[in-house]
């Protein structure tokens, strides 16, 4: 819960200035809005798809965020008024459901493509981390088996179990 301090209170926030004024530009300004919105989502799946790099990825989630709120916050003016969405012509509210189909389509195209994205990372992260974890059990002894059935002599591994290296001479 926010604090209130009620010993200086403070005048309400005005709505923000450059949002639509009515229904008609509401539902216009939506329209427009959902079809950037879609276009932008299909672009980040395909980037997901392609194994674009994280700044790229990066780069359309940050242009998605802002979208989002915009695309909330109309939504939501939209839906309160009822009466100003009644009065709006055929034409854009047809437009308004063709553009929400749209929409709905790209969010479940994208959002199956992060999710197929996010399990193929995590199968290269398992398979990482258990080639690291094979590579951690080596022997405890002094006396490795590995060097002619413990004739040979192998120093302990040093530093932490959890430490790993890669050969660059591979």
């Amino acid at each position: 819960m926010d604090k209130v301090d009620v010993r200086f209170p403070q005048p309400a926030k005005a709505a923000p200035s450059n949002l639509p004024k009515n229904a008609l530009e509401r539902a216009t300004a939506l329209v427009e809005l959902m079809d950037r919105l879609a276009a932008l989502l299909e672009r980040e799946a395909a980037a997901v798809r392609a194994r674009r790099p994280a700044a790229e990825l990066a780069r359309l989630a940050k242009d998605k965020q802002p979208m989002s709120l915009v695309y909330e916050e109309i939504s939501r003016l939209l839906r309160v008024d009822r009466e100003g969405v009644m009065g709006l012509p055929a034409e854009l509210k047809l437009a308004l459901r063709e553009a929400t189909g749209k929409l709905y389509a790209a969010t479940a195209d994208n959002a199956e493509a992060l999710r197929v994205g996010g399990q193929a990372q995590k199968i290269v992260v398992d398979t990482v981390v258990a080639a690291v974890s094979r590579a951690q059990k080596a022997p405890v002894s002094a006396y490795a088996a590995h060097m002619g059935g413990g004739r040979g002599h192998s120093p302990q591994p040093s530093g932490p179990r959890t430490a790993s290296a890669l050969n660059t001479r591979l």
